[in-house]
């Protein structure tokens, strides 16, 4: 017997923020260009207001626009950006491929429903500071508690 699951894709890009401390933050935007990644940055600090923010990233292209480093500066949020070819460094990268294995099983009605679903798998996963621990022994060592 085979179940056929039905194909359907939704044209949108997530852009997570994985908290140690403070709040997680899931945004979803039609394209990632400097403008949206700005605004995602706008979200991040509404989230996490009083909390001096570490953004660790990846070296796509947008995030090294003059546009997006003014605004992280004027938001009090610091890149470090992680070298090319070495997702390992990323503390969220655990939580995306939980978050996909999660997905997977599941038919989803409409975006609607596919983005309900994924920001609360997100935030519900990014209260385990599991995902992070190697990263937290290897570069914060002498951080004893963060929640």
């Amino acid at each position: 017997m085979t179940i056929e699951k039905p194909l359907v894709t939704f044209p949108r890009r997530s852009i997570g923020f994985y908290a140690f401390t403070g709040q997680s933050v899931i945004t979803f935007k039609e394209r990632l260009v400097k403008e949206t990644i700005v605004e995602a940055l706008e979200e991040i600090r509404e989230q996490n207001p009083s909390d001096r923010i570490l953004l660790v990233a990846d070296n796509y292209g947008s995030h090294h626009a003059n546009l997006i480093q003014q605004r992280a500066d004027e938001l009090d949020i610091e890149f470090v950006f992680i070298p090319p070819y070495s997702p390992t460094l990323n503390a969220i990268e655990p939580l995306w491929k939980d978050l996909k294995r999660e997905i997977s099983p599941e038919i989803f009605a409409d975006r609607n429903h596919f983005s309900a679903f994924l920001t609360e798998t997100f935030l519900r996963l990014s209260h385990r500071l599991s995902f992070a621990s190697d990263w937290i022994k290897t570069f914060l060592p002498d951080v004893q508690r963060l929640r």
